[in-house]
């Protein structure tokens, strides 16, 4: 079963433009993989500090291999700091 997750992050002002320069590889990295349908990153036209990834998965396991995989622990250490507040993670089905 396909699992669809949307992930929103809140980033300072003064991290907003590395923020985006790290996810580019990370959105590069991420569609390669071969359990990957779909994942886009969104940048909120109200606040531009706020952003969310929408992704859908072909299935569990594709989601854990995604978040098992180097790169995404690398950008997820690599982020440290850049948030106003807990990233909100929400999988659906």
């Amino acid at each position: 079963m396909q699992k669809f997750i949307t992930a929103q992050f809140f980033i300072k002002p003064e991290y907003v433009e590395k923020f985006k320069s790290l996810t580019s590889e990370l959105i590069k990295n991420t569609r390669k993989e071969e359990g990957n349908v779909f994942y886009q990153l969104y940048q909120s036209v109200e606040n531009p500090n706020d952003f969310i990834f929408y992704e859908i998965f072909k299935d569990q396991e594709s989601l854990d291999a995604h978040s098992n995989a180097a790169y995404f622990e690398e950008f997820l250490k690599s982020i440290e700091g850049f948030s106003t507040q807990e990233t909100i993670i929400k999988v659906i089905a």
